[in-house]
């Protein structure tokens, strides 16, 4: 009887409850395409200095903005980056949260099968049961019910 209490209350957690399934939310998607510095491949524009005369001046006026504007861009594109690595990172570490979950479960289900194990044998001891030296013939047999 107690065996038989053991075994519903075993029964109603399984291991395909807690299996993440192919292609589950595990799976994280590359980032940038996998690269995350394929944008600052960029070619560089080089600088060619001009005479000294007021259009000079001016050229190396535009020069500096165009500059500045680079580094500004630069800048954001990188804030960029940082923020999305900050998601990835997030996304991993609640990955592995989940992943340790079930490590710690699938530790306490082996447990105490490994538990139940020992009294059973404990039992066939009793009984004076040779069961270390018997064969054991495992019939394999496929559910047709569906989620079961």
């Amino acid at each position: 009887m107690e065996l038989e209490q053991r075994e519903g209350t075993m029964a109603a957690v399984g291991f395909e409850e807690f299996s993440a399934p192919p292609g589950s939310e595990l799976a994280l998607p590359p980032l940038f395409g996998g690269h995350i510095l394929e944008s600052e491949l960029e070619t560089e524009v080089e600088f060619v200095s001009g005479g000294l005369g007021g259009s000079g001046l001016r050229e190396r006026d535009e020069e500096e903005e165009a500059a500045r504007g680079r580094r500004r861009r630069q800048r954001e594109l990188n804030r960029r980056k940082y923020q999305a690595l900050g998601r990835r990172c997030r996304e991993i570490e609640q990955v592995n949260e989940r992943v340790l979950n079930r490590l710690h479960q699938v530790q306490r289900i082996t447990r105490r099968l490994q538990q139940e194990r020992r009294f059973l044998m404990r039992v066939l001891d009793s009984y004076g049961d040779d069961y270390r030296a018997s064969q054991l013939t495992i019939v394999l047999e496929v559910s047709m019910r569906m989620g079961h």
